[in-house]
């Protein structure tokens, strides 16, 4: 296997293309482990998702960003619901693989408010957004479940250990659509804040030459995150941190502004792979004496503690 190393092995490219063989999935777990237990970041490459459909997720994807607004706001809404939503300098529009589930199905998800018990609120245009968008959801899927078997393999446990934790997955695809602008940012201006991911592992496309992305070294300094032609990156989440007794590392990260003016528009496609909504999760490792919890109320935990204190000052 070939394995190409960025800078100070920090956030290393991972080539997958051997994963077919024992000794190959062997070799990938643990460059895995090593990139888990220090940045939680890693390049991927001979992935095996076509490069066709890349492609047209990408430009499906950007067709309806790139729509004129009303046209925009009429695909993307339906009953005053939006599957769009402006978040300053982007915009995102979000899918659950649960969405197209019918309404009870989903409204037995949980006896919280989730986001995965919603319904897919799919643009009417461009055509091609809503079959597009399920075919890509579903290689995301089976490429985020493999890469889960090897996360077994570099915890040294069962490869198929975490297989019925994910068979009715909760799992969120989310596109962002960072604007361009003429004028140049303010110093310390960033595209997107600073941040953990919450869940288990991320699956990340990001458009080729319009990068951005950054994580947070221990030390403090930020390194950039190359966009490799033909590749994902992934990152793992709190809670896979968790899984593990913490021995695996989810780190912050952030998307800042290009140098200078006239900068275009970045489009990001993060895949988050989120287990059962009542799957029992605890730690693998004894090193800590924490209890199990269930994926639902990891998630209702998580949004309380960001957006109580909100709701708190503006009551």
């Amino acid at each position: 296997m070939n394995t190409i190393v960025l800078e100070d092995d920090f956030v290393p490219v991972i080539d997958l293309s051997t994963r077919d063989r024992a000794e190959g999935r062997a070799a990938i777990a643990e460059a895995i482990r090593t990139a888990c237990e220090t940045s939680g970041f890693f390049t991927i490459v001979g992935h095996g998702v076509s490069r066709d459909l890349i492609t047209r997720m990408h430009a499906a994807t950007n067709a309806f960003f790139t729509m004129p607004e009303e046209e925009k706001e009429r695909s993307a809404n339906r009953a005053g619901v939006s599957g769009l939503r402006r978040l300053g300098s982007y915009e995102a529009f979000a899918a659950h693989v649960t969405g197209d589930l019918p309404e009870a199905v989903r409204a037995a998800l949980g006896d919280y408010p989730s986001t995965w018990k919603v319904a897919n609120i799919w643009p009417a245009a461009p055509a091609d957004f809503a079959p597009t968008w399920r075919e890509y959801l579903a290689a995301m899927t089976d490429l985020a479940a493999d890469v889960m078997r090897l996360f077994a393999l570099a915890l040294e446990l069962d490869e198929k250990f975490f297989d019925d934790k994910f068979d009715n997955h909760v799992s969120l695809m989310l596109a962002n659509y960072y604007y361009s602008r003429d004028d140049e940012p303010a110093p310390a201006e960033l595209r997107r804040e600073s941040h953990t991911d919450w869940g288990t592992l991320t699956v990340l496309y990001q458009e080729h030459d319009n990068g951005g992305l950054q994580v947070r070294r221990e030390d403090g300094e930020w390194r950039d995150v190359p966009a490799v032609p033909d590749s994902f990156v992934v990152n793992i989440g709190d809670l896979m941190a968790f899984w593990t007794g913490w021995r695996w590392a989810s780190t912050v990260h952030r998307v800042v502004n290009p140098d200078g003016a006239n900068a275009p528009s970045r489009i990001s496609i993060p895949f988050f792979y989120l287990p059962n909504h009542d799957a029992p999760i605890e730690p693998v490792t004894a090193d800590r004496n924490e209890s199990a919890v269930t994926v639902g109320k990891w998630f209702t935990d998580k949004v309380r503690a960001a957006y109580a204190p909100e709701l708190e000052e503006s009551a």
